[in-house]
Order: structure tokens, then sequence, then C-alpha cells
């Protein structure tokens, strides 16, 4: 792969900036079609139809969640093993996490849309978006195997520095979903269906372009091995038993941050189809301005984990600090784009002749008060990388616990008090509640090391 980068060398901004700086374009290429895809589907489609899309996000970010943090997990030990410099056990750990993830993938496939009505009947789905949703998210399931492959490949690619490839299937794959969306919902009129359909194709030609460059570019140069490198053994169960160990918290994290999301959804659709409308279009707006904060956590896993890998522990504390300030100083950006423009851009979504006002005043509430706190969500992002990135799995995890007590008792418990708000600020409260776990930990680490 002629373009991976050791990460154990040179100054430690340039190197995070640059990675992150990648993945942010990437990402942003990725929320860019996201968004494009509620505008067609709010101005072509409707209120209805964003309402049935709002409705599901929490239960797809469940399911990509789990994914998504597994294969981070994996990563994490491949960006050890080409931090140490040992080939064969980079190559011998992506064989047997790829065989995982194909079994993975055709499990959820399986599962999923055979019990996709089920799940959108326990998280409150609304009658009247019902079936819209159903036919979202069945589709959105049949295409699980290219989102595993995709994240996979592109996680192998990072775990070796590689960003650039990623960045180059995102940008190429936003770009033909935001022309599948415009073919499948505004000529074919598929509706709903047309949506999920661009979303599905796209992660099929992102797992193409980077599985590609990495099967072309199959033989990694990681320089001089040491001989018991050569001659090291591996136990099948051993292996796997690793794989899982580091991955499975990752994922199960996902999973906990998702369940109160679920929670909070199905507390969201007791209030009537403008508050939904207004909290779903609300929350892509957010969901865009947090972009930067998980490339960075992105470009912290990679750079923490060669690092731990080489053993090279100062250079992991000049990382994480320089990212917590690049972070920081982009989080107050956020917030203020957030606090001054957050209605305005509402607007983007739908025509405001044909929708409730309300509807703004919900977003334009949600965005205030995330704003008036979002660097505590970029603080969180960074500090839980660093940790994934030496291998500590578990207390990430026990911090989304934490998040999720949050968002649950808020959404019961503060909504009696101060009505729908209450949702709002859950969100707050879980961010703080990650950061004091995170930083004690990373803390502890860190004086641990010395």
């Amino acid at each position: 792969m002629t373009k991976d980068k050791d990460l154990t060398k040179g100054r430690p901004f340039n190197l995070i900036f640059s990675f992150a700086a990648s993945m942010m374009l990437g990402n942003v290429f990725q929320q860019l079609y996201t968004v494009v895809d509620s505008i067609i589907i709010g101005k072509k489609i409707g209120p209805m139809g964003l309402a049935a899309i709002g409705g599901t996000d929490w239960l797809i970010f469940l399911v990509n969640g789990f994914l998504i943090g597994l294969i981070q997990g994996f990563s994490v030990l491949l960006g050890n093993k080409y931090g140490e410099k040992n080939e064969k056990a980079f190559k011998h750990y992506y064989k047997k996490a790829r065989l995982i993830c194909i079994v993975i993938a055709i499990a959820f496939v399986i599962v999923l849309t055979a019990g996709s009505g089920v799940l959108l009947s326990v998280i409150g789905t609304k009658d009247e978006v019902f079936d819209n949703a159903k036919t979202y998210v069945d589709i959105i399931f049949m295409g699980i195997p290219f989102l595993v492959f995709y994240q996979f490949f592109a996680a192998t690619l990072r775990s070796c520095g590689n960003s650039r490839i990623p960045l180059a299937a995102m940008t190429v794959s936003s770009l033909c979903n935001i022309v599948f969306d415009y073919v499948f919902i505004c000529v074919i009129k598929l509706g709903i269906a047309g949506a999920a359909l661009g979303t599905v194709m796209s992660e099929c030609v992102v797992m193409i372009i980077c599985g590609y460059h990495l099967h072309k570019n199959h033989t990694v140069t990681f320089g001089e091995q040491k001989e018991a490198e050569k001659e090291e053994v591996f136990e099948e169960g051993g292996t796997y038993k690793k794989l899982l160990t580091v991955g499975l918290p990752m994922a199960l994290q996902s999973v906990i941050t998702a369940v109160g999301g679920l929670i909070v959804i199905s507390n969201v659709n007791r209030y009537d189809i403008d508050f939904l409308t207004g909290y779903t279009i609300a929350g892509k707006i957010y969901a865009l301005l947090e972009i930067a904060a998980s490339s960075y956590g992105m470009a912290v896993v990679a750079y923490v984990s060669q690092n731990y890998g080489a053993k090279k522990f100062t250079r992991i504390r000049q990382g994480v600090r320089v990212s917590l300030l690049l972070g920081v100083a982009t989080a107050l950006v956020c917030s203020f784009i957030m606090i001054f423009f957050g209605e305005k851009s509402m607007h983007l979504f739908v025509d405001a002749e044909n929708i409730s006002q309300r509807v703004f005043e919900y977003g334009k509430e949600y965005l205030l008060i995330l704003g008036l706190f979002y660097p505590l969500l970029y603080i969180l992002y960074i500090v839980r990388a660093s940790l994934q990135g030496i291998g500590n799995t578990l207390i990430p995890m026990i911090s989304s616990m934490g998040q999720l007590v949050m968002r649950v008792s808020c959404a019961i418990v503060l909504t009696k008090v101060i009505g729908c708000s209450g949702i709002y600020y859950g969100e707050i409260g879980a961010w703080m509640m990650a950061d004091i776990i995170l930083i004690a930990t990373y803390i502890h680490e860190i004086r641990r090391s010395n």
C-alpha cells in the first residue's frame, strides 16, 4: 500500500491534523449525501417522509454502530501490529477478522429483515409513517454486507495510516449517492425506497474502491522484522478471542448508546408530528457538525494504536493534547453555527410555506441547547479514542452506560417537569457523564505509563 503512513514518526500536530482533515473531508461528503437525501425527501415526499426516516435513525444507528464498533476494534489490533512492524501478525489478524465479518454480515441480514416490523413496533413508530419506515429499514438491512466490508477495508487502510483511499472512495460514493437519490426519487419516483436504495448502492461503490485498493496492494512493507516475529505461532482460538475482546466492547458501546437513543425516540414519538419533524431536521444539522468530532476520533485511534504498539508513550500524550486543542477550537466554531444559523439551515430541508412554524421553533431550541455545550462532545470523542487506541475498550463501554442513564432519565423524568426540552438536555447530560468517566480513566492510564 504505497500511501501508508507511519504515525510513530514526525510532529504529532501535523500527523493528526492531516489525518483528521482527510477523514473530515470524506465524512463531509458522506454527510452531504445524507443532507441532500433529506432535502430531496423533504421537498419531494414531504414532512411525512422525513418523519418516517427520522423515526428509524436510532434503530439503524443501533445496527450500524454495533458493526462499525466491532470493526474499529479489529483495526486497533491491526494498528498495534503495524506499529510493531510485525507483518506476519498483521496479515494473520486481518484474515481472521475478515472471516468474522463474513459470518456477522450474513447473520445480520437474515435476522434483521425478518424482524424489522417487530423492531419498529417496539420503538413506537407512528402508524401514519410505519409502512414507509419499514420499507426504508428493510432495504438498508439488505445492504449490510456492503456496509460491513466497506468499513472493514477502510478501517484496515486507516490502521496503516492510509486515510487517502477511504477519502477518495467516500467522495466518489457520496457523489454517486446524490445522483442515485435524484434518479430514484425524482425521476423513477420510488419514494422512500429510492432513498434507501441510493444509500445501499453508494456503500457498494465505496466497498469496491477500498477493497480493490487493499487487495491490489496486498503486500504491506513493514521494513526489518525480528526473527522472533517471523517465527511467531498463532492459536486459532486465541486469535478470535483477542479480536472479539477488543471489538465487542466497542460494538456494545455503540449498542448501549443506541438503546438510549431508541428509548428517547420512543418518547419523541409521543409528541406531535411537528416535534418529530423539527427534531429530525435539527438532528441532521447536528450530525453534519459532528463530522469533525468523529474524524478526530478516528485519527486519534490510528495515531495512538500505532504509537502504543511502538511503545512511544510520550508521543501518545503529546498527540492527545494536540487533538484536544484542535477539537475544542473546532467545536466552538460549530457552536457558533448552531446558535446563530441553526434555524436558517433548517429551511434547506423543507418549504416554509408548506410546514408549521412550530417545526422550526422546536428545531431552533434543540440546536441552541446543543450549541451551548458542544465542546463537551468533541472532548468525549477524542479522549474515548485515546483509550480505545491503547486497547482499553471496557471503560468507553462503561461511559456509554452512563450516557444511557442520563438520556433515559431526562427523556422519562425531566420531560415531565419542563416538557419536550428535557429530551434535549438528555444529550448534554450524556456528554457530561461520559466525559467525567473517560477523563478520569485517561489520567489514570497516563500516570501509570510514566
